[in-house]
């Protein structure tokens, strides 16, 4: 007769969050764990079936993200698929071979033994393999029969002479003083690039878990490269310490994990540590210290159902009418001469769908793109959000009224050129309030959005602000042309 007991241990043995019950009976599991035990379900499967699934996971610190990432999920993970392969990397050396020894006392314990008898560990430490033995110790192991080997190292730690199935990081900065050091933001790059990255087996997933310290750390560049086209796709799942838009679990303004942190108790860190350490750790929207004029607290988020560009066309039509959306509009800021060099002006566009009382930024698209490629992006774009006007910044740009007038000339797209106007800081400084009010929204999970704060934020004292200038470009004609209306005047009318 199958026992209630018999049940748990098979649900256990096929997903991570009954494992992690079973494993570990005192953990206290809510959507928070639920969700992220699902993404790495997902995640270890993708690794299984060789497609390279590429996963982020962004949390505050003190919510139990490592207990679910780097000590149950390889214990998990080698109970179903003993012959992988994980490289996992932290800060430090030491951080990680106490992650490693923490996995080990998982696939060590009597209940990991009763799920998975198959995946267990030579019985002594040792330090070679002289006598056939697997080795085992703080820095590798090895499952006993199979080819299973786990590898822990530091960032910038050396871990040749193995590949990977997993790459799994886990908080690759420790402080402040690391998340502001460009050094050391740049150490961190160049060894995920030039040496982790390089582990990787043909199929092998890459996850990284990480406490948000800096609009240009390893999660912040992995988003760029991906914006720029330079890099992957990544899933990336944000879970921001106090809700910013009402979710599937939550109300907007509600904690993450109220077991552990209350509202109370967040709103004692907020002041404690103030808004910028507080928007980064908890919230997970780092931002530059420089720049006034759009702050990082001020954007308001909304989580669609799923990504924008993966909806249908009917799915997006129904859902923006359901935002109240009545028109779009895209504007473009176009480079003069834009060549594929580092050190050229991009390319860029913004889609923003206009509401009565809200500014919606439904895309924004940045890149180094020739003249001819830009007009095929240009048509490219019209096609994905069908906008009712497209709009290009001229004067001050050979290439934008030449892009006008040939697409003019050569299809039917509603595309129209203005001049440049005032100097862009005093552009941005009226239609700011609008931003000032909360009410321009953007949507979780689309991959240009963590390096359009950034910018935003810094700006103007960020390098390459196309991006930034469009969108100045696209409120402006929201709120009223060129003129510099704001809040003040029309918006206030129509709300």
């Amino acid at each position: 007769m199958i026992s209630l007991d018999d049940i748990m241990d098979e649900q256990a043995r096929r997903h991570l969050l009954p494992f992690v019950l079973r494993t570990f009976p005192g953990y206290e599991a809510g959507w928070f764990a639920r969700e992220v035990c699902e993404a790495l379900d997902w995640f270890i499967s993708e690794v299984a079936a060789k497609r390279s699934p590429r996963l982020i996971l962004e949390a505050p610190p003190r919510h139990g993200k490592s207990e679910l990432v780097s000590r149950r999920f390889p214990a998990f993970a080698y109970g179903k698929y003993p012959d992988l392969s994980i490289i996992a990397a932290s800060y430090g050396s030491d951080l990680a071979s106490r992650m490693n020894r923490d996995v080990q006392r998982v696939i060590d314990s009597a209940d990991y033994a009763r799920l998975f008898p198959g995946t267990r560990l030579f019985g002594k430490n040792i330090r070679t393999l002289a006598d056939g033995s697997y080795m085992r110790n703080s820095d590798i192991f090895e499952i006993v029969g199979h080819k299973g080997v786990y590898r822990c190292a530091g960032i910038g730690g050396g871990i040749t002479g193995m590949g990977a199935d997993c790459l799994l990081i886990d908080d690759p900065i420790k402080d402040a003083e690391q998340a502001d050091s460009v050094v050391y933001r740049n150490k961190v790059w160049e060894w995920f690039t030039s040496t982790a990255y390089t582990r990787l087996a043909p199929g092998g997933g890459v996850l990284v878990i990480m406490t948000r310290w800096h609009e240009d750390d390893l999660v912040g560049r992995l988003l760029t490269h991906e914006s720029d086209g330079e890099g992957e796709h990544w899933r990336v799942i944000r879970f921001p310490a106090v809700a910013e838009a009402d979710e599937p679990h939550r109300r907007e303004g509600e904690p993450l994990h109220p077991e552990r942190y209350n509202t109370e108790h967040l709103d004692r860190i907020r002041h404690a540590v103030g808004e910028r350490v507080w928007n980064s750790l908890y919230q997970q929207r780092p931002s530059a210290r420089e720049g006034s004029i759009f702050k990082a607290e001020n954007w308001r988020y909304l989580k669609p159902p799923k990504p924008l560009t993966i909806m249908s066309a009917q799915e997006r039509k129904e859902y923006f009418a359901a935002l109240g959306i009545r028109k779009i509009i895209q504007r473009w800021d176009t480079a003069i001469g834009a060549k594929k060099k580092n050190d050229n002006d991009f390319n860029a566009c913004t889609t923003l769908g206009i509401a009565p009382s809200r500014y919606y930024l439904i895309d924004v698209f940045q890149d180094r793109i020739e003249f001819p490629e830009l007009k095929r992006v240009v048509q490219q774009k019209y096609d994905q959000w069908l906008p009712n006007a497209i709009i290009v910044e001229g004067g001050g740009s050979a290439s934008g009224l030449a892009l006008v007038q040939e697409l003019n000339r050569e299809t039917r797209l509603p595309i129209r050129e203005v001049p440049t106007g005032k100097d862009k800081v005093q552009r941005a400084e009226l239609v700011s309030p609008n931003h000032e009010s909360g009410l321009c929204y953007l949507f979780e999970g689309e991959p240009w959005v963590s390096r359009f704060v950034g910018n935003c934020t810094a700006f103007p004292n960020v390098a390459h602000d196309d991006d930034v200038d469009s969108f100045i470009g696209a409120l402006e004609e929201a709120v009223g042309g060129s003129k510099g209306l704001n809040i003040s005047s029309e918006l206030l009318a129509r709300l």
